[in-house]
């Protein structure tokens, strides 16, 4: 369950970063009136499913030890 839980805590810092990326891309797009902002709206709405559903396995592990936080 350890390297379970570690890969989990690494795929959750690497969902956060690439969400709040497409975030302000999103919104860099939306400023500057670009036709098609969907196509980003739709990814993001995927990475945060896959962010929800990993919290959720998250939940199962145990708390991460001082040298398995992520960077």
């Amino acid at each position: 369950m350890s390297e379970r839980c570690r890969h989990l805590r690494r795929l959750h810092a690497s969902l956060t970063h690439e969400i709040t990326v497409l975030q302000e891309t999103l919104q860099e797009e939306e400023g500057i009136g670009s036709e098609n902002p969907i196509e980003i709206r739709n990814i993001l709405k995927s990475l945060q499913d896959t962010l929800q559903a990993t919290n959720v396995e998250l939940q199962k592990c145990p708390p991460p030890e001082e040298n398995e936080l992520p960077s």
